[in-house]
């Protein structure tokens, strides 16, 4: 898939990583799930990959490309302020997806994916990216996670992702 425009410019800063690390860990916590480490690979991986999707309008890159063995949650925002957007806005973003997860039927994850992977209990190592720049018609922001081992592996929803 060959990008539609220039990638958007490295916004990752050691600020940004600490409070991704902070806000995911966080939420981990409150779901029984061990603190992620950063791993200094995948912050690479996830800003190479951060990069490429901002090669295309929005979320229309998906994770087409995502190497295998790896999971990843995406974030895309624009404002007017022309600023990089939060890790945390992210984040929140992300875990908002509880409101439709089911834990009495784990394996309908629906819309949930991005909450899932986030607390996922045997993901134990993460990356973070971000790029930001001027886009078509904002200023725009793209944030990715990627993890390992990944999430959302069928018939491990109950193991993986426990109530708060």
């Amino acid at each position: 898939m060959t990008g539609t425009r220039p990638p958007l410019p490295d916004a990752t800063s050691e600020s940004f990583l600490a409070e991704a690390l902070a806000e995911a860990n966080a939420h981990r916590a409150r779901h029984h799930a061990p603190p992620l480490a950063l791993d200094p690979e995948l912050v690479e991986y996830a800003r190479s990959r951060a990069a490429s999707r901002s090669e295309h309008p929005d979320t229309e890159a998906g994770h087409t490309g995502l190497r295998e063995g790896t999971g990843e949650n995406i974030f895309w925002g624009a404002a007017s302020k022309r600023s990089p957007l939060a890790a945390g806005k992210a984040v929140a973003e992300w875990y908002d997806e509880i409101k439709g997860y089911d834990f009495g039927h784990p394996e309908n994850v629906g819309d949930c994916g991005h909450f899932t992977q986030l607390v996922w209990k045997e993901s134990r190592r993460m990356g973070a990216g971000r790029v930001a720049g001027e886009g078509l018609d904002f200023f725009e922001t793209y944030i990715v996670f990627v993890f390992e081992e990944p999430g959302n592996r069928a018939g491990g929803f109950a193991e993986n992702v426990r109530p708060a």
